[in-house]
């Protein structure tokens, strides 16, 4: 299947022709309030990320860990609803340049329906979406619609994962592949990278999508070395953990901008 080209797409090959490595920050919106979280939006988009990777948040979060699980229920308190998240990026669509990405639970895309859910991404200007607990199997009916759409579907990989099954897992991605460093939930963890390079070298062989690796980075150190053999990382739980600790503080915009500048590579 032909790996068609997307805005996404297009800010690898931009990368890639700089012999850079994408950056990629996550945030759940919504935490610790949607007005932080909005200049939060702004402040990444003018620091030097490259994708930003936005989280409708969700009660039941299985993937991620106690630093995400704590600002999702933050953010539901705050009243903060895919709806709402909708409408605030379509707002802030003109004002962010760079590609913006969905990361959701698949409750959120059943609760509004498959095509209207996309039709509103699509509305917001959001490049691409990653649904967390869709198995391939499942997956035709929203890989149809969002390729209709011209939406990148972002599909994971995992160390555990079959080769037979991440070659069916590559023919149903756009955009890139998320690749997840360790087994588990997010959060910060040890990364042994070997078996990860070589899992990532096998990929290279059956797919030209981007690879990224996350879960588990909280190091500049790690980043380098990780992005020694792949195409991006995406910075989650030590982003969060930052807001979480800085948020309240007069200059927390500017110390953001210094804490996200050590990672970039």
């Amino acid at each position: 299947m032909r790996e068609q080209s997307s805005t996404l797409q297009e800010k690898f090959a931009s990368l890639r022709e700089e012999n850079k490595k994408a950056f990629i920050v996550y945030v759940p919106f919504g935490f610790p309030t949607p007005q932080i979280s909005e200049k939060v939006l702004l402040t990444l988009g003018e620091t030097g990320v490259d994708i930003i990777e936005v989280g409708i948040p969700f009660s039941d979060p299985l993937a991620d860990g106690p630093i995400i699980q704590n600002a999702s229920q933050v953010a539901l308190q705050t009243g903060t609803t895919p709806l709402f998240l909708f409408e605030v990026l379509e707002r802030l669509k003109p004002a962010i340049k760079i590609p913006l990405v969905i990361l959701t639970y698949y409750n959120s895309v059943y609760n509004l329906g498959i095509k209207r859910f996309l039709k509103y991404v699509k509305k917001c200007g959001v490049k691409g979406v990653m649904v967390v607990d869709l198995p391939i199997e499942e997956a035709k009916e929203y890989v149809t619609q969002a390729r209709n759409m011209e939406i990148d579907t972002i599909f994971f990989i995992t160390p555990t994962t079959s080769k037979q099954r991440a070659k069916q897992i590559v023919k149903v991605s756009r955009g890139f592949i998320y690749y997840v460093s360790v087994t588990g939930i997010t959060g910060p963890k040890n990364l042994f990278l070997s078996p990860i390079a070589n899992y990532i070298k096998w990929l290279r062989g059956i797919t030209e999508l981007p690879i990224c690796v996350g879960f588990g980075i909280h190091k500049r150190s790690q980043v380098r070395e990780v992005t020694t053999f792949c195409d991006g990382v995406i910075l989650g739980s030590a982003v969060v953990k930052f807001i979480a600790e800085n948020y309240t503080k007069d200059n927390f915009l500017p110390q953001l901008k210094n804490f996200l500048h050590q990672f970039i590579v």
